[in-house]
């Protein structure tokens, strides 16, 4: 198995994790168990999975829980553990810092201090943070600074503003919800120029783009129809960069390359929230799917463009 640099990785700092014990939350999104994290798992994890270097990030649920300054000092203090564990394995561990949106004075400061005194990685943004959306105009003063921080930034879905009632659970986040949410977010940015007005921010899109690929002809006709502040969605899509963590193989990533050139692939395992063995199953199936010249570029080449340091 050829070495992989891991864009879409999960770990669980310790204020995070005393945050969900707290609101007493045992089972997260659709049903799913708090995972056993550690950093000897997340290295072994890694040693099984021929990763390189994690580039690891806080998922789904959101820090912010309805508290302001418990969402604060959460994100500070998870953010400084990443800081930490970077530092331990400067060679293996990467770190996407969280941001306590959508209280935007106290983002916009964090951003300032992971970028200054931290000097962490990268942002990991969700879909939406309390109900607000990415692409809301309340969340430029966030966009501006990471823009002129010329930003990586990874977005990740989360519980959708609205959950639909009588639909299974598992049904509403892992397996639908999680794509519509990204769908909307990605959607909602074009609507509202968020890749044109903040050209020097570098996205990352997960799970192979959801369902935006198969619905870019349609999201390019309406913004056209409606003006949008960037009617160029082909443009905008074709800029953004995809990891392709979970069932990405091989369907997604077909529709997704007539979007966006190969320059634009990324590696992602999903773990530790996807089991170790359903990532080894993704795992060959992306090794099956892949040329040995597509790998080399997926797996490693088009990362460092984002990340020419590690």
């Amino acid at each position: 198995m050829k070495n992989k640099i891991d864009v879409h990785a999960h770990y669980m700092p310790p204020a995070y994790v005393q945050l969900l014990k707290k609101k007493n939350l045992t089972k997260l999104d659709g049903g799913v168990s708090v995972p056993a994290w550690s950093e000897e798992i997340q290295l072994e994890i890694m040693e099984q999975l021929s990763i390189s270097y994690s580039f690891l990030s806080i998922s789904s649920p959101h820090l912010h829980m309805g508290d302001r300054g418990e969402a604060v000092e959460t994100a500070r203090a998870s953010n400084e553990y990443g800081k930490e564990f970077k530092k331990k394995y400067p060679e293996k561990i990467g770190i996407f810092a969280s941001l306590p949106l959508p209280e935007i004075t106290e983002s916009v400061e964090e951003i300032q201090y992971c970028r200054d005194i931290l000097n962490l990685d990268g942002f990991s943004v969700f879909t939406n943070s309390c109900g607000m959306y990415l692409g809301s105009p309340a969340l430029d003063p966030v966009m501006e600074e990471l823009d002129k921080a010329g930003a990586v930034v990874s977005i990740h879905p989360t519980k959708p503003s609205v959950v639909p009632e009588g639909i299974s659970a598992q049904l509403i986040y892992p397996a639908m919800e999680f794509f519509f949410d990204t769908t909307r977010a990605i959607a909602n940015m074009v609507m509202n120029g968020i890749f044109k007005r903040y050209p020097n921010i570098k996205w990352i899109v997960p799970h192979a783009g959801a369902f935006v690929p198969i619905l870019s002809d349609r999201l390019s006709a309406v913004t056209k129809i409606f003006g949008a502040e960037d009617p160029d969605a082909e443009n905008a899509l074709a800029g953004l960069y995809y990891d392709l963590a979970g069932f990405s193989m091989p369907k997604q990533l077909g529709v997704l390359r007539m979007i966006t050139d190969d320059t634009h692939l990324l590696y992602g395992s999903d773990c530790t929230f996807t089991p170790l063995g359903t990532c080894e199953k993704l795992e060959k199936d992306m090794n099956d799917c892949l040329d040995e010249k597509l790998k080399d570029i997926i797996f490693q080449k088009n990362v460092r463009s984002l990340f020419p340091y590690i």
